[in-house]
């Protein structure tokens, strides 16, 4: 059971690895990329148009910020966790999107709303912008939606550098052979340590080689699953 747990927990870690090393942007160029700003939550955050799973994503059915009803939606928990405190929002909080060739448009929060996961969204509400995330805390059964009205749009002065949270993803391998080597020395039935040393280094080599070559999060997060039900989890 303790080596289960390891590979388990290897690959939670494996979709962390995989969304700080290889977070897919809108553009490949940083100056390029669109970002949103959430100064109360300490949220400066890239924006993609690929998948939820690489962070914060732009539904591309909706409007651009600036032009119409703009909609981002993002995790609470893992690939990098963007709206785990989104629901800390609260009316007249700023926020704001950093886009180029449309500038820097910043909004207000007006409120919010939860509701079912099945809920279909206007997009034509005007100049506005909507947060979407799970509701609540690690659970997919509703939705939280955060509505913001447009006030204005200034020109951009923020420089950006390419995936500066990428050290994150070095940090968790560490983090994880630290864990498991500690473990290994611990462990009460001395005949396994050396097995669960073992199975440390394999797994971290596991995650390292997932930091060069990023694989799909649908696909590791599938084969979490069977395996948690496989086991009861």
């Amino acid at each position: 059971m303790v080596i289960a747990g390891m590979v388990i927990i290897s690959l939670y870690a494996l979709v962390e690895v995989n969304y700080y090393s290889a977070i897919e942007n809108v553009s490949e160029h940083p100056g390029d990329t669109p970002y949103l700003k959430i100064p109360k939550l300490g949220i400066d955050e890239s924006i993609n148009n690929k998948s939820i799973d690489y962070g914060i994503y732009y539904e591309p059915k909706s409007a651009k910020p600036g032009s119409g009803t703009t909609v981002l939606f993002g995790h609470r928990t893992f690939h990098g966790s963007p709206f785990l405190k989104l629901d800390q929002l609260k009316p007249g909080d700023n926020v704001s999107v950093e886009w180029k060739g449309i500038g820097n448009v910043e909004y207000v929060v007006e409120n919010t709303t939860i509701v079912p996961a099945d809920y279909q969204l206007s997009i034509e509400q005007g100049k506005v912008l909507f947060l979407i995330t799970c509701y609540p805390l690690g659970s997919t059964k509703d939705r939280l939606i955060i509505k913001a009205k447009q006030v204005k749009i200034y020109p951009i002065y923020t420089e950006r550098k390419p995936n500066p949270q990428q050290s994150n993803a070095i940090i968790i391998i560490l983090a994880f052979m630290g864990f498991g080597t500690v473990l290994s020395f611990l462990y009460p039935v001395v005949e396994d340590r050396g097995i669960i040393f073992l199975v440390t280094l394999a797994l971290t080599l596991f995650l390292t080689l997932g930091y060069f070559f990023p694989i799909p999060p649908s696909g590791i997060e599938t084969n979490l699953s069977r395996l948690n039900e496989f086991l009861g989890v």
